[in-house]
C-alpha cells in the first residue's frame, strides 16, 4: 500500500517508536515526517524534535507551540501516533486546526488500563486502535487490532 498524502508520524522514542514502525510495516509513505523528542537516535526520515512534556505544564505549553508551528509549516493530511505525552498536542491541534485525519494506536504496554495520552487523544481521533478487548469498555468507538502489534 502506498500513501501519497503528507503524513506526520508522532511518537516518543523507544517502545512507542518500535510499536509505530510495526504498525505501519508494509505501508510506503511518499511524503512523511516524524515528530518526537531528541533522544540521540539517528533518523532516516525528516524529523522535528520538540520538547518532551514530562507531565510539567510549562514544558507542555512549549510542546504545544512547537507542535503548532510544525503543523503550520507541514500541514499533514494524516497524523499517526502511538503516544506518549510528546504526541498529544500534535494530534489534537492537527485535528482541530488543520482537519488532519488522526489515528492513535493505544500502547500494548497497558493491557488493562488506558494510557494518559490515549485518554486525552481519544475524542480527537478518526481511528482509535486498541490491542486488548478489556479496553473496549473504556474506548467504545475503538477498533480492536487482530493481534498484538
Amino acid at each position: 500500500m502506498v500513501i501519497n498524502y503528507k503524513t506526520c508520524l508522532v511518537y516518543s522514542p523507544g517502545g512507542h517508536s518500535i510499536e509505530l514502525k510495526k504498525s505501519i510495516k508494509g505501508i510506503k509513505f511518499k511524503n512523511s515526517y516524524d515528530v518526537t523528542f531528541n533522544s540521540g537516535k539517528v533518523y532516516k526520515n525528516k524529523v522535528y524534535f520538540i520538547t518532551h512534556p514530562r507531565k510539567k505544564i510549562i514544558r507542555f505549553v512549549v510542546n504545544f507551540f512547537e507542535s503548532f508551528l510544525i503543523l503550520l509549516k507541514e500541514r499533514p493530511k494524516i497524523i499517526i501516533s502511538t503516544g506518549a505525552d510528546v504526541a498529544v498536542a500534535t494530534l489534537i491541534l492537527g485535528k482541530i486546526f488543520f482537519k488532519s485525519k488522526t489515528i492513535f494506536i493505544e500502547s500494548v504496554g497497558n493491557y488493562d488500563k488506558p494510557t494518559l495520552s490515549g485518554r486525552l487523544c481519544y475524542n480527537f481521533c478518526d481511528l482509535f486502535i486498541i490491542q486488548f478487548t478489556k479496553l473496549k469498555k473504556i474506548y467504545p468507538k475503538s477498533i480492536l487490532a487482530n493481534s498484538i502489534i
